[in-house]
């Protein structure tokens, strides 16, 4: 167990809320005015960041943090800064005389400020997670990752918001404490599966019922497999048999005579995700081929991120594969997870410091009839400081080369038949 103190705050202008907090240094935080007369510098919203995510308050919330009528009108609130920090540091708060009272006017509604700040503690607050891993056969069955407990330094958020709202400042960074988890991932092997690499990840909001069956069964074949080092990864190795039998159902398909229903439909998704992981971990793609048209399953990159086509990989077993190479230090492990419609591929290994800078995608001569080119950029900067970057371009031509034939497949022996006749291009 950490040594805790009790940080206060507080909740309404005249009672403070007890938190516990890690006593940890407190981090230099600049001097923030006790008064702040003019709220109507205040940034219109404030972005709050952690390593992990970030919070926008809008302007609705800001408002809430103005003067409260009676501070309006002159009348100054009955708990004022000096005696919050003292609260805060554990020392006894000043007497709160009349002429304390005179001289302090906060602009800030110490209520709402409160209430906020507990708001965002609760989606930060998290206590530290073991690691858990099985390996069963070469393949992991059981994993939970290592995670630091963290706590949010309601301290420090209150000084730098105020600062912010004093100065205008439309962004500021949040102090967390961090506590390490007991357990972590590397003492429970010897394969190198230590940390999280890099995570690939896709939106399919807007599938069809059939398209989500799909994806969901095509991606628990991936969970928990280990690459190990210097192994070439295929992705089709590890696909199996797509048929009825094995949970796929019909769904459309990029082919040279059209866009059609077959079964396993939509494992491009999978594919697209893996792709992605293995982009983002600086391993070398040794097979990748987009799709002939831009599919806009395949868009989404992350929120904070404009939507482009770029980085897709199709898969079709027997014609096209996805592949890439494990280079780094240790085996890596592959994790995959659905949340709501997002799928996501986590690697975890040994790093061996590269950094991964990506430019792009960036789509240009788009065309009127869908035909559009992208081009997006990786750079891999080694630990000595040597450079190396690879261009990935994307041409996609027009989707109304591919129409669209809504028919449900022959019967399955028959559809198995056909299959090895025709030439298939894509999987969509």
């Amino acid at each position: 167990m950490i040594a805790s103190q009790l940080v206060a705050v507080l909740t309404t202008t005249s009672s403070f809320h007890l938190w516990a907090q890690p006593m940890l240094p407190q981090p230099e935080v600049a001097s923030v005015p006790t008064t702040i007369s003019q709220p109507s510098a205040w940034p219109q919203e404030l972005t709050l960041s952690s390593s992990e995510k970030s919070w926008t308050w809008k302007q609705p919330d800001l408002e809430k943090l103005k003067n409260s009528s009676d501070a309006k009108a002159g009348k100054p609130s009955a708990v004022t800064l000096p005696v919050y920090f003292a609260v805060v540091a554990g020392t006894k708060p000043p007497a709160v005389d009349s002429n304390t009272l005179a001289s302090v006017n906060l602009s800030i509604d110490e209520a709402n400020l409160g209430q906020l700040l507990l708001n965002l503690a609760e989606q930060i607050d998290r206590p530290a997670q073991n690691a858990q891993l099985t390996i069963t056969a070469g393949v992991a069955t059981n994993f939970i990752p290592d995670r630091p407990g963290q706590i949010l330094d309601l301290f420090s958020a209150r000084t730098f918001i105020e600062q912010a709202l004093a100065t205008g400042q439309d962004k500021i960074d949040l102090a967390i404490f961090e506590e390490p988890a007991q357990i972590q991932l590397g003492d429970l092997n010897n394969l190198g599966i230590k940390k999280l690499l890099a995570r690939g990840q896709t939106d399919f909001s807007g599938s069809s019922a059939s398209r989500i069956q799909n994806v969901r069964v095509g991606t628990s074949r991936y969970r928990g497999l280990i690459i190990k080092p210097g192994e070439e990864f295929s992705f089709n190795q590890h696909l199996g048999p797509i048929d009825a039998a094995h949970g796929f159902l019909p769904e459309l398909v990029i082919k040279p005579e059209g866009t059609v229903p077959e079964f396993g439909g939509g494992l491009c998704q999978v594919s697209s995700t893996a792709f992605r992981a293995a982009f983002y971990a600086g391993l070398p793609i040794t097979q990748r081929k987009n799709h002939s048209y831009a599919v806009r399953y395949y868009e989404w990159i992350a929120d904070d991120q404009p939507r482009a086509p770029g980085l897709d990989a199709t898969i079709y077993p027997g014609a096209q594969d996805l592949k890439f190479i494990n280079d780094t230090p240790g085996s890596i492990l592959v994790w995959t997870s659905i949340e709501g419609h997002r799928l996501y591929f986590d690697f975890y290994g040994t790093g061996d410091g590269r950094e991964i800078v990506v430019d792009g995608p960036h789509p240009y001569e788009r065309q009127a009839s869908g035909a559009v080119k992208s081009t997006v950029i990786r750079t891999i900067i080694r630990p000595d400081g040597t450079a190396t970057n690879l261009a990935f371009n994307s041409t996609y031509v027009s989707p109304n080369l591919y129409p669209k034939v809504f028919e449900y497949p022959k019967p399955e022996n028959q559809a198995n038949s056909a299959q090895s006749t025709s030439t298939p291009q894509l999987i969509h």
